[in-house]
């Protein structure tokens, strides 16, 4: 088997859909034989499958791209996931992720974070219009049919393998112009999908009221969940405590833990035991990446699997 090849970024000018006027070449870019296929997928009567989904007590719409129209997002996330990304971004970044993105502030005094509101439905079909069309350089027409294909009701979908990266991208200049703010206040500033988090060694509630919040509204959004960590204080950042030059898994995921392996030692059928099990696994590998602790006890608790479970 031939090695597999790296995966190249490019500067935004050098994407196949930058300056984009023909139709049959965004149809041949989206692997359809046809400007009638393109024509046939803006006609699909149900684009989307649409469900909810229980989360901590709370239902989420979750919007799925139909049989035929998921190929044309799984592309489209393929040509821009090859866009190149700044350095305070952590999501959809090989290489990068929730950890990294704690892991960048560590040793900072005090952290500041918050979330985008309802970040997805907040990204509205006309921001990603303004995108294709002013930032992409594509023609007017290219970009409304690509503004049409890629999102639901009106907003970027909750449930498809493009929303992170074409939501961060038809959003870029709202998060460029809070880094820039962040860099002038000598903070470091980091964003995973919509989490954001300044650290440094010193932050204000003033600052973020004053200089971030408007940035936000401007660009027809609001923040949330609002959390202040102080010097010498722990501080959790997307979901890792950052303490002092060292980080450490959260409570939350230590009692997830505790939980599943609680279920397991009262369940004794072997399909349910094996779902447990494999869930169990997938929590401990995650928590592994962050302390050394939990990759040993994966590794004693897949052995116990195997020895249970015929």
């Amino acid at each position: 088997m031939a090695p597999k090849k790296p995966e190249v970024n490019y500067d935004i000018t050098q994407s196949p859909l930058y300056k984009l006027r023909s139709k049959k070449k965004l149809a041949a870019y989206l692997d359809l034989s046809s400007v009638a296929d393109l024509t046939q997928i803006l006609r699909l009567e149900n684009p989307y499958r649409k469900f909810p989904i229980e989360n901590k007590g709370k239902s989420r719409p979750v919007e799925v791209p139909s049989r035929q129209l998921l190929p044309i997002h799984n592309r489209l996330f393929v040509l821009l996931k090859r866009v190149q990304l700044p350095e305070y971004l952590h999501s959809g970044i090989k290489g990068r992720s929730y950890l990294t993105n704690a892991k960048s502030h560590i040793g900072a005094k005090v952290a500041y974070t918050l979330d985008i509101k309802k970040f997805y439905p907040s990204v509205s079909r006309a921001k990603v219009a303004s995108f294709f069309r002013d930032i992409m350089k594509c023609e007017p027409d290219i970009a409304a049919i690509l503004a049409d294909i890629t999102t639901c009701d009106g907003h970027i979908p909750t449930g498809s393998a493009l929303s992170q990266v074409l939501a961060y991208l038809a959003c870029k200049e709202m998060f460029d112009t809070i880094y820039a703010v962040s860099i002038e206040a000598n903070l470091k500033m980091t964003c995973y999908v919509d989490d954001l988090t300044f650290s440094g060694d010193k932050i204000s509630k003033k600052w973020v009221h004053d200089c971030i919040k408007p940035i936000i509204k401007k660009f027809g959004m609001n923040s949330h969940k609002d959390k202040s960590f102080g010097v010498g204080q722990a501080k959790e950042i997307t979901g890792v405590i950052v303490d002092g030059t060292k980080v450490r898994v959260c409570n939350r995921m230590h009692k997830s833990i505790y939980d599943l392996i609680l279920q397991i030692s009262e369940v004794e059928d072997n399909q349910q035991l094996n779902k447990l099990y494999n869930k169990l696994i997938g929590k401990l590998s995650a928590a592994g990446q962050i302390e050394e602790q939990f990759k040993k006890q994966r590794i004693k608790v897949t052995k116990q699997r195997r020895e249970l479970i015929v």
